[in-house]
């Protein structure tokens, strides 16, 4: 009976983890979450996917080396350094994604862009 319950347990907790996010830290998976994201939201065809794939891998490489610097330096930790520097990282990434995609598409990354902050604003509201 112990061990039925173990094993019941057990299976539990490893159906629970299958279901469970995405890391948010793995590059690879932020990475395709942020094509598959731009790819919904602007209507991409396949070679305008095949088109930025490099663009948001390096932004994205980018964004980890100079947040791993900072944290590198040790003991303040600036939030709204990084936070203007992501953001200048994003708009120098949308110029470039902006020679690929059309201008109907470009007013949608605006927007799209637009929606990412408000909801980076709510949950940073929601933290405090």
């Amino acid at each position: 009976m112990k061990r039925l319950v173990l094993v019941l347990f057990i299976a539990v907790l490893s159906m629970g983890s299958a279901f469970s996010q995405p890391d948010q830290r793995n590059p690879a998976e932020r990475n395709q979450r942020e094509i598959d994201n731009l790819t919904t939201e602007l209507g991409l065809s396949k070679d305008q996917v095949n088109k930025i794939t490099p663009l948001v891998v390096e932004a994205q490489n980018k964004q980890g080396l100079a947040i791993a610097k900072m944290r590198e330096a040790g003991g303040n930790f600036d939030r709204d350094k990084m936070r203007e520097m992501r953001l200048k990282m994003i708009t120098e990434t949308d110029q470039k994604l902006k020679g690929i995609i059309s201008a109907e598409q470009a007013v949608k990354l605006d927007a799209f862009r637009k929606k990412q902050a408000e909801e980076r604003k709510k949950k940073m509201e929601q933290r405090n």
